[in-house]
């Protein structure tokens, strides 16, 4: 796990942090510099790319970058 899978758990219950993760990181290199308000955005859109997407492709995502 990532530093940033419990604020993404907070964030998203019930889905798996690191394939919210993968896709926010599509968009960005790091996480570290946004702000909550931007990092809260990227997570609400990360769990409709899950949603849209599936979680197999969600899956192949996060493993892409390591998660």
């Amino acid at each position: 796990m990532t530093s940033y899978a419990d604020r993404i758990r907070a964030l998203a219950p019930g889905h798996d942090p690191r394939h919210i993760e993968g896709y926010m990181l599509l968009q960005y290199a790091t996480l570290d510099h946004l702000d909550p308000v931007t990092f809260a955005r990227e997570v609400e859109i990360g769990v409709g790319c899950v949603e849209v997407g599936g979680v197999d492709m969600a899956e192949r995502n996060a493993r892409s970058y390591g998660l």
